[in-house]
Formats: C-alpha cells, sequence, structure tokens
C-alpha cells in the first residue's frame, strides 16, 4: 500500500519536474526560434529588395543589419521600436524610409539583450549599416554621451544626412528601470 503511494508521489514528482523544466526552457527555445526567422526575413529582404515580416502576425519587418566588425557583432534592423519589435531586436527610431537620406539613423534596443554590445564599443569603431539593397555604409564612432532624459536631443552641429545614432538605458549593466539614456554618434566615414 505505502508503496503504491509512494510510486505514484514519485511520479507526480517527476512529471512536475519535466513540466518545471519545459516551462523554463520555453523563452529561450522561443528567442532562438526567433533570432532565426529574423535572420531568414532579412535574408528574403536582401534576395527581393522589399521588406520582410519575420512571422505574419508581427508588427515590425525587417530593414537592415547593423555589424561590428572588431566584435564580430552582428544584428538584424526592425524598422519599429514598438513593445513587440523591441523584445525581438533593434528597432529604427525614425521609421522614414530605409534608404531615405533626410535624418539620421536612430537605432535603439534593450541594454540588457540585443544593444548589451553598447558597452563595449569605443570612439574610433567601425559599423556598418547594411539596407535591404545591400549598400553596406560604414560609420565611425566619434562621441558617446550619458544623458539625464529618456528623449533623444540630436546636436545641431551633427550632420544629419551621414549619422548613426545608437541609443539604449543607462547604466549599461543595471535590472532598474532608468530615465537615463546612453547615446553612441558615429558619422559615416569616407
Amino acid at each position: 500500500m505505502y508503496k503504491m503511494i509512494f510510486m505514484a508521489l514519485g511520479c507526480c514528482l517527476v512529471l512536475g519536474g519535466v513540466l518545471g523544466i519545459a516551462k523554463a526552457s520555453l523563452m529561450p527555445i522561443k528567442a532562438i526560434v526567433g533570432q532565426h526567422y529574423l535572420e531568414v526575413a532579412w535574408q528574403e529582404s536582401l534576395r527581393t529588395n522589399e521588406t520582410e515580416k519575420p512571422w505574419r502576425s508581427a508588427d515590425f519587418y525587417t530593414i537592415g543589419q547593423l555589424k561590428v566588425p572588431r566584435l564580430k557583432i552582428s544584428r538584424v534592423i526592425l524598422n519599429s521600436v514598438s513593445g513587440e519589435a523591441m523584445a525581438w531586436g533593434i528597432g529604427r527610431i525614425n521609421n522614414i524610409k530605409p534608404k531615405s537620406s533626410s535624418g539620421p539613423v536612430i537605432l535603439a534596443g534593450h541594454r540588457d539583450s540585443h544593444m548589451k554590445f553598447m558597452y563595449e564599443l569605443n570612439v574610433g569603431d567601425k559599423i556598418e549599416l547594411i539596407m535591404s539593397d545591400g549598400l553596406i555604409q560604414t560609420y565611425m564612432i566619434y562621441k558617446t554621451e550619458i544623458t539625464n532624459k529618456p528623449e533623444l536631443e540630436i546636436p545641431q552641429s551633427i550632420d544629419k544626412k551621414n549619422s548613426l545614432i545608437l541609443t539604449t538605458c543607462w547604466p549599461l549593466k543595471s535590472s532598474k528601470q532608468e530615465l537615463k539614456r546612453y547615446i553612441i554618434f558615429s558619422q559615416q566615414a569616407v
């Protein structure tokens, strides 16, 4: 009698453990699969020179790729900074046409995931921006800044047509919600 109770209890504990592991694994698996879909959508954008959604229900699409050669970093760029888009990648704040040259390219992402590499960037580092037409633009970092405001103010002194600005929350290695922002300014290299 006790033996059957202990066997049933043991089975319940094993089943509970398996379910717990499965539930804990769901988010990392979803993240890996999502990044794969983003990469596939980006490759399709490059092939067709058209914007592509990574999945049907996405409220965003891929518009480019950011590369940092020194760090061997590559990130797909999304057209939006909506809550859903920011959960999956780096978004373009000034959501104008990807090929437009009417202003700087401003990219934002979460400091603890897609923009985690920002703390490793230095003045003088090169950043490559690839758009869906295959054009590669190279930028060089010339300035970093920490602001006390969540809104990004673009200095009048920068060349707006040839600039790439990266931004994320500050401090970089904190989990607290902050209003400060870390901003990296880069200029198109000649």
